[in-house]
């Protein structure tokens, strides 16, 4: 059942301009919570959501804490991210759709409200037939499955019914060492807690805070806070899998951007 929080913002169709006025002062919000900090113009492009357990913060939770991100949170999430200039949302849901059944009120609201490029990146193809009814149900030019190389001769078939396909084999790409992409990029675990990109999720020195402590645009303006990854070659290069610049990167080449 989809919660009242959901269902009170579905009511903006009823009245039309509702959902712009609420965007605007989100984005209003957001300038007036980054004054003075980085720079003048605070703008996100990519959230990267990580829906599954490797979401969590590393280590015991304190006595008390705060547990997973509500549908609630998540729905704030994607609408201050849209308020900031967000074109992707990329979800991490681990092997089984069908065990994060949250994921398709994120990818339905992220569409329809704000019209944003969603990617499902999959570690499997354990898809079940409710999975694929729900994903050839999303809107096909915003929707972008993610997977390695094993899983994307299986999801064939829903290539043909539209949906496009990208790699995320990106393990296999060279090494580097500095990366400036989370620059406009916020990761988001399952706890609420940020971290600059996948790669570094768990990482304390990538830490940029509890997501429901803290307006995104002001994280991403925080020129105190770590916006770049010093030395990836710390960390596995399977981290990079589903980055959402190079998923990106992929759906303009199958546009024809270039």
């Amino acid at each position: 059942m989809k919660s009242k929080f959901y269902w009170q913002k579905r009511q903006s169709d009823a009245r039309p301009f509702d959902l712009p006025r609420r965007i605007s002062e989100g984005l209003d919000a957001c300038r007036k919570n980054t004054a003075g900090t980085r720079s003048e113009t605070v703008a996100i492009r990519y959230i990267w959501i990580h829906l599954t357990r490797d979401g969590l913060q590393h280590g015991p939770r304190p006595e008390g804490g705060p547990g997973p991100l509500t549908l609630d949170d998540w729905l704030n999430i994607i609408d201050e991210s849209a308020a900031l200039g967000a074109q992707w949302v990329v979800i991490y849901v681990g092997a089984s759709l069908s065990q994060t059944p949250v994921v398709w009120e994120l990818c339905a609201w992220a569409q329809q409200a704000h019209s944003l490029n969603v990617g499902l990146h999959l570690r499997c193809d354990c898809l079940t037939a409710e999975d694929i009814q729900r994903v050839t149900g999303l809107d096909p030019a915003l929707t972008y499955l993610v997977a390695d190389g094993e899983c994307t001769g299986a999801l064939g078939a829903l290539q043909d019914r539209g949906l496009h396909i990208c790699k995320s084999d990106l393990h296999l790409r060279e090494s580097f060492t500095r990366c400036t992409k989370p620059a406009d990029m916020a990761c988001v675990g399952v706890d609420g807690h940020l971290f600059s990109c996948g790669l570094v999720l768990g990482e304390a020195e990538y830490a940029l805070g509890d997501v429901r402590n803290r307006h995104l645009g002001e994280v991403i303006g925080d020129a105190g806070l770590p916006h770049a990854i010093a030395d990836a070659t710390r960390f596995p290069t399977r981290g990079c899998e589903g980055c959402p610049p190079y998923v990106a990167e992929q759906v303009e080449r199958l546009r024809g951007g270039h």
